[in-house]
C-alpha cells in the first residue's frame, strides 16, 4: 500500500514538472506566432496603402504558407479581396475562396465566398470583359466622369448579350442619372429591369433599380409609372433599409401637384400678358415718366430680393442655391411693369378687380420661380425640400425666400392701387380738358 501511494506521489511530480517546463514555451510559441502574423499583416497593409497590390498579396500568401493552420479569417478576407477587387485574378481568387471554405467551413465569410465562388464560376467565359469593367470602376476617381462612362459603353457595346451586361447598365444608369441625362439613365435601367430573370440578381439590387427608375420618371414627369415602380419594389419584400413607401408616394404626389400648380400659373401669366394686346398699352407709354414711375419700386424690388442673397452669403451656406432669389427679382421686374402697363384696365374693370389680377400676376410668378428652382429637379439645399423642417439652414433659406416673395407681392399690390389710382386721375382730366386728346391725358399725371 506504501508502495502504491509512493509510486502515485512520485508520477504526479513529474507530470507537474512537465507542465511547468512545457507552458512557458508554449507560451512563447503563441507569442512568437501572434507577432510573426501582425508582422506580416502590417507590411501588407502598407503596401495596399501604397496601392502595390501585388506586393501586398504575395505577403499575404507568404504568411499562409508559413503558417497553414492560420486562424485568422480576415487574412483571406484580405487576400480575396485584393485578387478579387484590385488585380482582377479571379482565378487566385478562387482559389483562395476554396481554401477558406476548407479552413473555415461555418465561417463568417462562409455564404458570402459560396456566392462569389458561384458568380464566377458562372461568368469564366467573360472574365476578360469584366476585367475591362472593373478596371474602370477602379480608375473612375482618376479620370473625368465622361470619359468613364464612354468606355463602360464601349465594352457593353461588345458583350450586350453577356451575363455581365446587367451590371453594366445599372452602372450606366446611375451615373448618368448623376449627371443629369435623365433619358439615357432611363435606357439602361429599363434594360436592367427586363434582366430581373434572366441574371442572378438580389431582391435588394431589384429594389434599388426600381425606386432609381422611379426617380427617373419623376424627373421626366411620368408620375404614374412612377408610382408603378415603387409598388413593384415593395412587392419585392426587401426594399432596402431607407426606403419609406409613404414619404417616397407623398414625395411623388407633391411633384405632380406642384407641376400642375406650374402649368396653371404660367397659363394665368400668359393670359395676363395677351390683354396688353387689345389694350394697346403701350402707345400710351412716355418713357421717361414711365422710368420714373417704375424707379421706385424696382429699387424696393431689388432690395428684398438681394437682402436674402446678402444675408445667406454672410454666413456662407455653400449647399444654398442662390438663384432663386434672382429669378424671383427678374420675375417680379417683369410683373411689375406688365402691372403698369395694364393699369388702363382699371378703367374698364374697377379697381379692385385690376388689383386682384395684379395680385394674382404676382403671385403666379412667385410660385413658377418657387417651382423651377426647386420642384424642377435642382437641389436648392443640402436636404429635401420635404425635410427642411429638420435642418435649421434649410428652414433658414425657404423662411427667407417666403419672406422676399411676400414682400415682393406687396410692393406689387401697393403700386397697382397707385397706378389705377392715377389712371383714373388721368381719366377725370381728360373729361374736364376738351382739347387734349386721350393719349395726352394718360400720361400728363404724375
Amino acid at each position: 500500500m506504501k508502495k502504491n501511494t509512493s509510486s502515485y506521489f512520485f508520477v504526479s511530480i513529474m507530470v507537474a514538472f512537465i507542465v511547468f517546463i512545457t507552458s512557458p514555451g508554449t507560451v512563447m510559441a503563441q507569442s512568437r506566432s501572434a507577432d510573426f502574423e501582425q508582422e506580416y499583416s502590417k507590411k501588407a497593409n502598407q503596401f495596399i496603402a501604397d496601392k502595390n497590390y501585388e506586393q501586398a498579396a504575395l505577403v499575404l500568401e507568404e504568411l499562409l504558407i508559413k503558417n497553414p493552420e492560420l486562424n485568422n479569417e480576415r487574412v483571406y478576407k484580405q487576400l480575396t479581396h485584393i485578387y478579387d477587387d484590385y488585380l482582377f485574378n479571379f482565378g487566385k481568387a478562387l482559389s483562395v475562396y476554396k481554401k477558406y471554405l476548407d479552413q473555415f467551413p461555418e465561417g463568417k465569410f462562409a455564404n458570402d465566398f459560396r456566392v462569389r465562388i458561384a458568380y464566377l464560376n458562372e461568368r469564366r467565359s467573360e472574365w476578360q470583359a469584366l476585367r475591362d469593367f472593373r478596371k474602370v470602376q477602379l480608375e473612375e476617381d482618376l479620370i473625368p466622369l465622361k470619359d468613364s462612362l464612354e468606355e463602360v459603353e464601349t465594352i457593353l457595346s461588345k458583350n450586350e448579350d453577356t451575363l455581365i451586361a446587367p451590371e453594366m447598365h445599372i452602372y450606366l444608369a446611375n451615373n448618368y442619372f448623376e449627371t443629369a441625362d435623365d433619358q439615357k439613365a432611363r435606357e439602361h435601367v429599363e434594360k436592367y429591369i427586363q434582366n430581373f430573370d434572366k441574371s442572378l440578381m438580389s431582391t435588394t439590387d431589384k429594389a434599388l433599380a426600381l425606386q432609381l427608375y422611379s426617380d427617373i420618371l419623376v424627373k421626366q414627369h411620368h408620375f404614374k409609372k412612377a408610382i408603378g415602380a415603387l409598388d413593384q419594389a415593395m412587392e419585392l419584400g426587401n426594399p432596402g433599409e431607407d426606403f419609406n413607401y409613404a414619404i417616397k408616394k407623398g414625395h411623388i404626389i407633391s411633384q405632380r401637384n406642384m407641376l400642375y400648380g406650374f402649368m396653371f400659373c404660367l397659363l394665368y401669366f400668359i393670359a395676363v400678358v395677351l390683354l396688353l394686346i387689345p389694350l394697346k398699352s403701350w402707345r400710351q407709354i412716355n418713357s421717361r415718366k414711365y422710368a420714373g414711375r417704375l424707379a421706385t419700386p424696382l429699387l424696393l424690388l431689388a432690395l428684398i430680393s438681394l437682402g436674402p442673397v446678402l444675408i445667406l452669403n454672410f454666413i456662407e451656406v455653400p449647399e444654398v442655391d442662390l438663384r432663386v432669389f434672382f429669378g424671383q427679382l427678374g420675375l417680379s421686374i417683369l410683373s411689375l411693369m406688365i402691372i403698369k402697363l395694364l393699369a388702363p384696365l382699371s378703367l374698364k374693370t374697377g379697381r379692385l378687380v385690376y388689383v386682384l389680377m395684379s395680385c394674382l400676376h404676382m403671385a403666379a410668378a412667385s410660385f413658377m420661380t418657387y417651382y423651377m428652382t426647386i420642384y424642377r429637379g435642382t437641389k436648392i439645399v443640402m436636404n429635401t425640400v420635404i425635410e427642411a423642417d429638420k435642418d435649421p439652414m434649410a428652414s433658414l433659406f425657404l423662411m427667407l425666400m417666403w419672406s422676399s416673395a411676400a414682400a415682393a407681392l406687396l410692393i406689387n399690390i401697393i403700386y397697382a392701387i397707385i397706378f389705377s389710382k392715377k389712371e383714373q386721375m388721368a381719366n377725370i382730366f381728360c373729361r374736364k380738358s376738351p382739347n387734349s386728346s386721350p393719349t395726352s391725358n394718360l400720361i400728363k399725371p404724375n
